[in-house]
C-alpha cells in the first residue's frame, strides 16, 4: 500500500500525522516506512528533520540520503534553484521505488501546488507516483473549507486519470476558533470529500493520536 499526503498549505501538520499513521502500523508489526524525499531547511549534510522523524516511526529501513534535502528555509524550488539543482521526479520515484515496504507512506513538502520547479508542483509529483490512496490534510480553523474544497477542484481538474481515493485528515490546530470542530461536520455535509477525520494534537505516539490513526487507517483496509 501506498499512501502519499498532500496538505492544504505548509505548516498544517502532515509530518505529525504521517509519524502518528507510520506508528499505529509498526504498532501492527506490519513492515511499514515513512519517506519525505523533499525537504528544505536542513543543515548542511544532515538529514531532514520531517524526514527523521518519519523514518524512526517505522520498522523498514530507510535509505539516505534524502533524494533532495536543501539549506534555505524556503520553497523548494526556491531552494533548490539557489543551490543549482532541479527537482526530477524520476529521482523521487527510484528513490521511493527502492523501499519495498508492505505499507509506505510518502510526504510531500508544502501544500497540494506549491512549486517543486518551474513546471512541476506536488500536485505532478503525488500523480506520478501513483499510490493507492492520497492523505489531504488541513487545519480544523477558519478557512479550511475552501482550502479542502480548492485542493479537491484542483485534483479532479488537473489529473488525468481521476485522483485515486482520498482522505481529508483535519489536524487539530494550536489556537482555535468559532469554527473548530465544525468543519470535518460540513466538509460531510457537502459532499467535498469523503471520507473526513479528525487527529487531536500532542505525542504522535499518545493514546489519543493512535485511536485516530487507527480510525484514519481503517479507510485503506
Amino acid at each position: 500500500m501506498r499512501i502519499v499526503v498532500v496538505g492544504t498549505g505548509t505548516d498544517v501538520g502532515k509530518t505529525h500525522l504521517g509519524v502518528a499513521l507510520v506508528s499505529a502500523l509498526a504498532r501492527r508489526g506490519v513492515s511499514v516506512c515513512g519517506l519525505k524525499p523533499v525537504e528544505s531547511g536542513v543543515p548542511a549534510g544532515a538529514v531532514g528533520a520531517d524526514g527523521a522523524a518519519l523514518a524512526q516511526a517505522g520498522t523498514f529501513h530507510v535509505k539516505h540520503p534524502q533524494p533532495y534535502t536543501f539549506t534555505d528555509p524556503v520553497s523548494p524550488h526556491l531552494a533548490a534553484r539557489r543551490q543549482g539543482v532541479t527537482i526530477e521526479m524520476d529521482q523521487v520515484g527510484s528513490w521511493v521505488a527502492s523501499h519495498d515496504a508492505s505499507w509506505v507512506l510518502v510526504e510531500t513538502a508544502g501544500g497540494l501546488l506549491s512549486p517543486l520547479s518551474a513546471a512541476l508542483t506536488n500536485l505532478d509529483l503525488a500523480e506520478y507516483l501513483a499510490p493507492d490512496a492520497w492523505l489531504l490534510v488541513g487545519v480544523d480553523r477558519l478557512g479550511v473549507l475552501h482550502d479542502v474544497a480548492a485542493c479537491r477542484l484542483a485534483m479532479r481538474t488537473l489529473c488525468r486519470p481521476a485522483p485515486p481515493r482520498t482522505v481529508v485528515v483535519l489536524q487539530a490546530p494550536a489556537v482555535t476558533d468559532h469554527s473548530t470542530g465544525t468543519n470535518a461536520p460540513e466538509l460531510r455535509l457537502r459532499a467535498t470529500a469523503e471520507p473526513v477525520l479528525v487527529m487531536p494534537r500532542g505525542e504522535p505516539a499518545s493514546p489519543e493520536c493512535q485511536k485516530a490513526a487507527e480510525a484514519i487507517l481503517e479507510c485503506f483496509t
